[in-house]
């Protein structure tokens, strides 16, 4: 009975004595851009019989009629068809992808949410509503194809707010439209999204089963006020309800949630403890989430937890820091931070959560615009052989490390490279997602509405010898620079002095001539490298400013500080 339903108002069939057929796509089902002469519809096209049985094959979108230039024999997601009305010929596509159209009389701004009206086509259903919509992100405001926040809304007003779902995803009134404009492939932050949902879940999902460790997404085409503007990615928000976090209650602090904005006073990567004050919603680079700001404000749980990583002793942190620190979930998002290489997120782009009170918080990735080879400007990163890493990852892996946390992490790298992690798995859900939108024409059509689109192959060739360069430098870096090296133990071989040192220091290693050497700063970025041609040598650190950098010599590291 639902499918009978399904087509009778899909597709109206209309067979003439001349076997003439009419395609019939009722309105929101389509969207027409007549500036670009481009028509999108979104239809179940396996309802649409096999047209070979028919001499003529018309379209029908609501109350107007196209005719096709030339009679498809079949209808499907990968071939554009020109079809015209009075004499103006039309390119057509059926996208595999949900169609979502947007209408407004109001300028869309940064702030506030500007009233809109909004109409969403799957297979399945039509959805419609009143929707506040604003520009969204910093830097990508400059860039001509926005990205944009929405909250749907009950009325024209917005007083209260209703929830909507879409596929899959939850269903909820927040929602980001991601133009994915930086990015020449429109894969990159897509695949990375779903990738850290597959190798990550939260720790309390036995008891919140329904609990997400970041955003889903999932792509859409998309019109604005009649004019398309290409394929977009549809993302879920990270907040309470999407991580399941404890709400406050009897004015008890429980779960928390804190989003990472600014790179201000290095707060953010563990680098820099501002004072705080609980009279506002930001500090140092955060702003909170939860407990909501209107419940209460009180940053002094952040601040311990800041203060605790960059202040206390060794010791101390050995023994304390997986009370404050969910460890599983920091090794997960070091491996992901590193293995997509994804700078922003060492830091800025990170959300800090807490599922209830006397619990260790963990890291929620968030705006992964900059990864698998490329910044957040788009331009090509050609770094494979680097470290990322803030002052958390440095404690955990390199100043403060136990044998316990360097075999975890090496045992975790390990089990994700036999998995999700392979050369192959990644290769097929990157490769993969590019041929879904090249074989569903979305390069095509991009190309269409941005002329200066910059897609080629060389885009995509690019990524996969990137990816394959990045995976071969980490697993040198997790199987043999982690698993074997206990600082106390592989490092003897390496003598150093005088350590510390206000400049010069000398290096002593027990081997033969022509020994390889690296130096890197904390935060995992080669500074330096050279030949041993002596087993000793003599390194200056006059140009680089006081702070600790980690020698390395084979598979054995020393810790150098300069003061």
């Amino acid at each position: 009975m639902k499918k009978s339903y399904i087509i009778l108002f899909l597709f109206t069939y209309f067979v003439s004595a001349q076997s003439n057929y009419e395609i019939n796509v009722i309105n929101n089902r389509f969207q027409i851009d007549e500036s670009k002469k481009l028509i999108i519809c979104k239809v179940d096209i396996s309802s649409i019989p096999n047209l070979n049985d028919f001499t003529d094959v018309d379209l029908v979108l609501g109350a107007s009629k196209y005719y096709f230039k030339i009679k498809p024999e079949t209808i499907d997601y990968q071939t554009a068809y020109n079809v015209f009305k009075n004499n103006t010929i039309y390119s057509l596509y059926f996208s595999v992808f949900p169609l979502i159209s947007i209408t407004t009389d109001n300028e869309i701004v940064d702030e506030p949410k500007r009233l809109a009206n909004f109409y969403y086509a799957d297979d399945e259903s039509l959805k419609k509503s009143f929707v506040g919509i604003e520009i969204r992100g910093g830097f990508s405001q400059a860039f001509p194809k926005k990205t944009y926040d929405l909250e749907f809304w009950e009325d024209v007003n917005g007083k209260d707010s209703k929830n909507i779902q879409f596929g899959n995803l939850r269903n909820d009134d927040d929602w980001v439209l991601d133009a994915l404009y930086n990015e020449p492939l429109r894969i990159r932050s897509f695949s990375a999204h779903q990738l850290w949902l597959d190798m990550h879940e939260p720790y309390y999902i036995t008891e919140e089963d329904e609990a997400k460790s970041g955003a889903d997404v999932m792509y859409v085409d998309f019109f604005l006020n009649g004019d398309y503007r290409g394929v977009y990615m549809i993302s879920e928000q990270v907040d309470r309800k999407q991580l399941k976090l404890k709400k406050y209650k009897n004015e008890t602090i429980r779960g928390e949630l804190y989003k990472a904005e600014s790179w201000i006073t290095g707060n953010v990567i563990f680098n820099g403890l501002p004072n705080y004050v609980n009279d506002s919603e930001t500090w140092g680079g955060y702003e909170v989430k939860l407990p909501d700001p209107d419940d209460t404000i009180d940053w002094e749980n952040l601040y311990s937890l800041k203060d605790f990583v960059m202040n206390s002793d060794l010791q101390t942190f050995r023994n304390e820091i997986a009370d404050k620190v969910k460890i599983e979930n920091a090794i997960d998002y070091f491996i992901f931070l590193n293995l997509t290489s994804a700078m922003d997120n060492r830091g800025k782009n990170i959300y800090v959560a807490k599922y209830t009170i006397d619990e260790p918080y963990f890291f929620v990735p968030w705006d992964l615009d900059g990864v698998f080879g490329i910044d957040w400007r788009g331009n090509n990163r050609n770094i494979t052989d680097d470290v990322l890493s803030n002052g958390l990852f440095n404690r955990l892996l390199h100043i403060s490390p136990t044998d316990e946390v360097l075999i975890q992490i090496s045992n975790r790298w390990n089990e994700l490279r036999s998995s999700i992690l392979s050369n192959s798995a990644l290769q097929n859900r990157l490769v993969g997602n590019y041929n879904l939108l090249k074989d569903n024409l979305v390069f095509e059509r991009e190309q269409l509405v941005w002329q200066n689109y910059p897609f080629n192959k060389t885009s995509k060739d690019y990524m996969m010898n990137w990816l394959d360069a990045r995976l071969q430098y980490l697993d040198t870096y997790f199987f043999s620079r982690l698993s074997t090296e206990n600082f106390n133990r592989k490092a003897n071989q390496i003598k150093i002095y005088p350590n510390p040192t206000r400049g010069e220091v000398n290096i002593k290693y027990a081997s033969n001539n022509n020994i390889k050497y690296t130096l890197y700063n904390i935060e995992g970025v080669l500074i330096s490298k050279g030949v041993m041609n002596s087993n000793t040598k003599k390194i200056s650190l006059q140009s680089f400013p006081s702070g600790i950098y980690f020698l390395k010599v084979k598979n054995s590291i020393k810790k150098i500080i300069k003061f």
